[in-house]
């Protein structure tokens, strides 16, 4: 594995880690703070 293909691999885990790690947690702080009542 060439060092600019290791590079390019750790950036997107990078941004994976930066972009995807804090959304899931918002939604999910979100969801159960904000719960739908529904009646049937």
């Amino acid at each position: 594995m060439t060092p600019s293909l290791m590079n390019f691999l750790l950036s997107l885990l990078a941004g994976a880690i930066i972009v995807v790690v804090p959304a899931t947690a918002f939604l999910v702080v979100i969801s159960q703070q904000d719960k739908v009542s529904r009646r049937s």
